[in-house]
This record gives structure tokens, sequence and C-alpha cells, in this order.
């Protein structure tokens, strides 16, 4: 059963902090994963939320899918499993 969610096309200015804080509002967060360029250690634009149970997950892309956040609207979905069973969406 699926309990990560995907997020993506996030402005660059959004931290993992105020990400926590939104997302927290559907339920307990077990893990958090903002990926960072390499060279200029600024945030993707996506992240991979982890929750403790599915109804979390659901309720989290209900209502965040297709919402705005910082000016951009942010999409919402189901991580995919990808290379050695680590999380990835398309």
């Amino acid at each position: 059963m699926i309990t990560t969610v995907y997020v993506s096309n996030l402005d660059f200015s959004i931290d993992e902090a105020k990400l926590r804080q939104i997302f927290g509002e559907f339920g307990e967060i077990t893990n958090f994963n903002l990926p960072r360029d390499r060279e200029t250690n600024r945030p993707r634009g996506f992240c991979f939320i982890d929750f403790k149970d599915r109804s979390a997950v659901e309720a989290a892309i209900s209502k965040m899918d297709g919402s705005e956040l910082a000016g951009r609207n942010i999409k919402v979905h189901e991580a995919q499993k990808g290379y050695r069973g680590k999380p990835f969406s398309l």
C-alpha cells in the first residue's frame, strides 16, 4: 500500500518547514525528502512525503492536487516505486 505522495511544480522558495506545516494537516508525516540541486543547493521543485497511513495520502491528494502554493499550481500524486524500490513519479 502506497503511503508516499509526490509533490511537483513547487516554487524554489518553498522550504521543508512550510511543506511539513501544510501537509502535516492531513496526517502524521513519517519521512520527508526535498531534493536539492548539487551545484546550487537550491530545491529542485519537487518533494516526496511519507505519511503514516493511507487516509492521509488520499486527503492530501484530494485537497492539494491543483491547488496554488506560492503562486504556482502544484501537483500531488501517489509516488510510484522505481529503481531499487525507491519512490519516483512521472
